[in-house]
């Protein structure tokens, strides 16, 4: 029996491949730029794994007819990229371009590959625990808890589009709202499902504010969870006797509101080593400030220049006047104000890092405005800058520019913000990731969960030494 390539292994190295598969899904022959024409199918193979095949121009024409959904096909001589989320639904990191002199084949119908894809389950926990909100559509399994009624909004182009609020649950005590749209919106079986454990599918994700939710695509599909239709039954059994027993004890479950704004910031915190090897982008670290550069070789104070109160740019001495002048806002008589641009090092574990700091960020850095270290003599200043504003630790956002130099790339690292490091809310992370309950701690130790009351209640009638 001919073996065939795997789709999950498919990736941009990967040649002479041979992929036999199902169509699962299949689009409209759509024309863009003027003949031009785009379709696609969505494909599966026996091992339950998805992904997606493209046509363009002359090849669409060509396999449009040939393809029908529900058909097992052999797929080859394609080429395989980089999945674009914004308009891919497939859980796969890459999909394939096929061209005419590509290798399509009916074949036989394979009872081995189902006529659905294998489900990536994700819990509402993984969701509000991603650093950042994932473009690709996401598959749940859990209760929906509450349902409100059917609204009617208006778009930005004037298209009516109907719109329901739905709440879902699952196991990890997290609740989360799931917005429906258009059809999925309107499907009378939506109140049926209420209080019942629901498969999802191909649901997006979304963020505005700090709060994360769940929406529903062109692609998504809601149906009730059953045995039948879940790879694993031992998860949903799972779900129903948990959500029994919370309506039993009258539960109250976390809400995922507010996630970044109180947690993390919108990118990944990242090490100092990580964070060195990239060359663009936004950053977020956490270490300490081991050094200011606040002098140069000649001993000169370098932590500031004379700006105008007006503007913010330098101003320049006026040797005719002795007053300063802001050629940018075209005052001779401007009575400056110090300004911080300088240079510092952090360190944390694995390395130090050089940061450019200028303004307010250098007020909350140091606790002080560049004014009063303007005023400080020799003696306390350098005592300041080397030790009593050294050894702090922040967390610290921003982003990296390159700049040419002598035709040599350089990066600086620009710091955006400056935070004092809140440990009970990075201690609150570090469980969550790590995803550990009290009752996890309590199995650990070989201790029953419902042997914690009685535990609890033997240690507090203990008299105490």
């Amino acid at each position: 029996m001919e073996e065939y390539f795997p789709i999950k292994n498919l990736t941009t190295y990967t040649t002479n491949w041979t992929i036999k598969a199902r169509v699962l899904d299949k689009s409209p022959l759509r024309t863009i730029k003027g003949d031009n024409h785009i379709m696609h199918v969505d494909v599966v193979d026996k091992h339950g794994d998805s992904i997606r095949i493209k046509f363009w121009g002359k090849s669409a024409t060509k396999w449009y007819e040939v393809l029908q959904k529900g058909n097992v096909y052999t797929f080859s001589k394609g080429n395989v990229e980089l999945s674009n989320k914004r308009f891919n639904t497939t859980p796969h990191n890459y999909e394939i371009t096929c061209h005419q002199d590509s290798i399509i084949e009916a074949v036989e119908d394979d009872v081995d590959i189902k006529m659905q894809r294998d489900h990536k389950l994700l819990t509402l926990r993984d969701i509000k625990s991603m650093p950042q909100v994932t473009q690709a559509p996401v598959d749940l399994l859990c209760i929906l808890n509450a349902v409100q009624p059917v609204t009617n909004i208006v778009t930005k182009t004037g298209r009516e589009l109907s719109k329901r609020t739905v709440s879902i649950v699952d196991d990890t005590g997290y609740e989360m709202d799931f917005v429906l749209w258009g059809e999925h919106a309107k499907m009378d079986e939506i109140e049926q499902m209420e209080g019942k454990a629901i498969l999802a599918t191909r649901v997006g994700i979304r963020e505005w504010q700090g709060t994360r939710n769940c929406q529903s695509t062109g692609s998504s599909e809601i149906k009730l969870a059953t045995q039948e239709n879940i790879k694993e039954p031992a998860k949903l059994t799972q779900l129903e006797t948990w959500f029994e027993s919370a309506k039993a004890n009258n539960e109250t479950f976390k809400s995922v509101k507010q996630q970044t704004q109180n947690t993390r910031d919108s990118y990944e915190l990242v090490d100092v080593a990580t964070l060195l090897t990239k060359t663009k982008g936004s950053f977020v670290i956490k270490a300490k400030l081991r050094k200011l550069f606040w002098k140069n070789k000649e001993g000169a104070v370098r932590m500031w220049y004379q700006a105008c109160p007006m503007c913010s740019k330098k101003v320049i001495m006026d040797e005719d006047t002795n007053r300063y002048r802001c050629i940018a806002c075209d005052d001779a008589s401007v009575v400056p104000i110090p300004r911080y641009v300088f240079q510092c090092n952090f360190m944390d574990s694995t390395g130090k890092l050089n940061a450019h700091i200028t303004a307010e960020i250098g007020d909350k850095l140091l606790g002080k405005t560049a004014k009063e270290l303007e005023d400080m003599d020799a003696g306390t200043l350098k005592q300041f800058c080397d030790l009593d504003a050294t050894h702090k630790e922040y967390k610290i956002s921003g982003y990296i520019k390159a700049n040419m130099y002598n035709g040599e790339t350089r990066y600086q690292f620009n710091v955006t913000r400056l935070d004092d490091v809140n440990y009970p809310a990075e201690t609150a992370y570090m469980l969550e990731k790590m995803q550990i309950t009290y009752d996890d701690v309590l199995q650990f130790l070989g201790i029953a969960t419902e042997d914690r009351g009685a535990k609890k209640a033997k240690v507090n009638a203990e008299p105490r030494s």
